[in-house]
């Protein structure tokens, strides 16, 4: 559709038209709320206050394609219709040589609609269901104007004259019908991307002999930076959810917010491409000076992407909801790409520790490492900040080793559900739904046999040679047999195993910092409450599978952060202790200003 003109028309200039509605057009389907919603808003329009000369209300797009003397009606015969239906009862208050000329409606496999529109005879209604709609909205109309006689003729002018359709004009080689399929399939819906897309495309905008030169450079770059943002890894770095169908629509929406400052205006769905409509508008001849600004914004945008400390920076800040908007703002505040780098570590402090304390006020590493210390102490399981600083030191740590490739992957992460998952349970987080307690049995079969198929989990069992674990699995296999299942045994068998993993120490659950790690919410929930070898076999089945496990978890699973290993199958109160001064030393690193931290 690159080919295609666009234009913003009043009601007032498509009286003189001429519309064809082809076969593969339903019939005419609006409810009178529908009819009301839009002729309320039209009000609301008239009764806004302190309204400049241009402002305007924007219907959404007709679709048009050129059929000699007639306009063959691709999309928007519902609005079009609807609009002929308002222009016949303002005529309906004059004798026929006083009324206004209306545009014509001719149907291909309806012919009787045509002639119906123009008397809207209540006694033939019920002829047929599009006779009935089209009755049921015109009397609709007729009963909401009841309320405002005094002001027909002030809203008739403003239909007439504010009122504005987005008129889309499809190239004449372009097949109708496929084009009418696809925008009601939802396959190319006309969204502000394709409408700004029309505008940059007009042949108007460019020198005779220039045109299909011009236009075909625009379209293949337009078509490149949408290629790029439509790469996850790309979009979920600076955004965190996919809501734009043609994402360049993002960066589109960056420059109409530059653009203008309406903030009514912001409340129209086609707010982004009405903007650009109205600098084309205004900014005569500087239509090239617009398309190089989309550009200038998605290359600073790729930069960032490429670059691996602003990649993770403006991803985590992001993640944090401060807008690309905003850190836009921020680097045309500072001078080069440390400094820039630096304001983002500053940003992201403020965030997390102290919205009005500099880094710079820290006297030393020490005193930073106490200041941020006195924070993760406090902080709790539910705590606001857990999640922010798990995030951030799984972000710290890759950018920790300058020599690495790796990265974070945010589209994995945003495109998930996550948890705060407690390393270590106890016996107070015991299930107790009788599903969960046979889950929790399984999880530990699985652990002890290394299969997950019962049938050869039983085989298997009877084959062991006499040992311990012979018999705990023995007693977990009779407690699945049991009909019904007996949770009181559960409760026992529960206890055995604590015992067995060394988890039956009672003490209150660790809701600390250094008790918590990120972990997708799919697997946390397939293995709740289960012992640390469980969840740690888990973890690296996983990540052999290539299944994104952020790398402070697999880490922490993997004990990479304890000195001394006495046991790889128990989560101990020192590991613990080292996973939480891991975390704070990273921290610290992270932060510290003799590292660059803001500089």
């Amino acid at each position: 559709m690159s080919d295609n003109e666009l234009t913003l028309k009043p009601i007032n200039d498509l009286l003189s038209e001429h519309f064809f509605i082809p076969d593969y057009q339903r019939g005419y389907r609006w409810k009178r709320r529908q009819v009301r919603e839009l002729l309320n808003d039209v009000l609301e329009f008239c009764d806004k206050e302190h309204k400049s000369n241009n402002e305007f209300y924007c219907l959404q797009p007709i679709v048009i394609k050129n059929r000699g003397d007639q306009w063959e009606l691709v999309d928007g015969q519902q609005r079009l219709t609807t609009i002929f239906l308002i222009l016949s009862f303002f005529n309906s208050r004059f004798s026929e040589e006083f009324r206004k000329e209306i545009f014509t409606l001719e149907y291909q496999t309806r012919i009787g609609s045509k002639n119906y529109l123009m008397s809207l005879d209540e006694n033939q209604k019920d002829d047929n269901i599009d006779f009935f709609h089209m009755y049921e909205s015109f009397d609709e109309i007729k009963t909401w104007f009841k309320d405002y006689v005094s002001r027909i003729n002030d809203i008739e002018s403003v239909f007439l004259n504010k009122v504005q359709v987005i008129w889309y004009e499809i190239n004449e080689t372009i097949d109708a019908v496929e084009v009418f399929t696809r925008l009601n399939m939802g396959k190319i819906p006309l969204t502000n991307a394709e409408l700004v897309k029309g505008l940059f495309l007009r042949s108007k905008n460019f020198n005779k002999g220039e045109v299909t030169l011009q236009q075909l450079k625009i379209a293949q770059e337009w078509d490149g930076i949408e290629k790029s943002l439509q790469a996850d890894d790309m979009w979920f770095f600076m955004q965190n959810t996919d809501t734009y169908s043609n994402r360049i629509e993002f960066i589109l929406k960056l420059m109409a917010d530059e653009y203008s400052v309406d903030t009514e205006l912001k409340k129209d769905s086609f707010y982004t491409f009405l903007v650009f409509n109205n600098s084309f508008i205004n900014d005569k001849g500087n239509d090239l000076t617009k398309w190089a600004n989309v550009k200038r914004y998605f290359m600073t945008i790729d930069e960032w992407y490429e670059d691996r400390d602003l990649y993770h920076l403006v991803g985590y800040l992001v993640n944090q909801k401060i807008s690309i908007a905003k850190i836009i703002d921020i680097s045309e505040t500072v001078d080069g790409k440390q400094g820039f780098k630096g304001a983002l570590k500053e940003k992201i402090f403020n965030g997390l520790f102290a919205p009005n304390k500099h880094l710079s006020e820290f006297s030393s590493k020490d005193e930073l490492n106490d200041y941020i210390k006195e924070y993760l102490i406090n902080w709790e399981y539910g705590s606001k900040n857990i999640r922010a600083a798990l995030l951030l030191f799984n972000i710290a740590s890759i950018l920790s080793n300058n020599a690495s490739n790796l990265r974070f992957q945010f589209d994995s992460y945003k495109k998930e559900e996550w948890d705060i998952e407690h390393v270590r349970s106890v016996s107070s987080d015991m299930p107790d739904r009788i599903d969960a307690q046979k889950d929790w049995i399984n999880n530990v079969l699985e652990y002890f046999t290394g299969i997950n198929d019962h049938k050869r989990q039983v085989a298997l069992i009877a084959a062991m040679a006499v040992t311990r674990e012979k018999r705990i699995c023995e007693i977990m296999l009779k407690a699945l047999s049991s009909n019904p299942f007996d949770t009181l045994f559960f409760n026992r068998i529960y206890d055995v195993l604590l015992r067995y993993f060394k988890e039956a120490k009672e003490r209150d659950t660790d809701n600390t910092i250094g008790n918590l790690a990120l972990l997708d919410a799919g697997t946390n929930r397939s293995y709740k409450n289960a012992v640390f070898p469980i969840k740690r076999d888990r973890i690296l089945k996983l990540d052999k599978t290539g299944t994104f496990v952020p790398l402070c978890t697999k880490n922490l699973f993997l004990k990479y952060y304890s000195k001394q290993i006495d046991n790889m199958m128990f989560w101990s109160e020192s590991d613990r202790d080292m996973y939480f001064d891991s975390i704070l030393n990273t921290f610290v690193d992270f932060f510290d200003l003799e590292k660059g931290g803001s500089k």
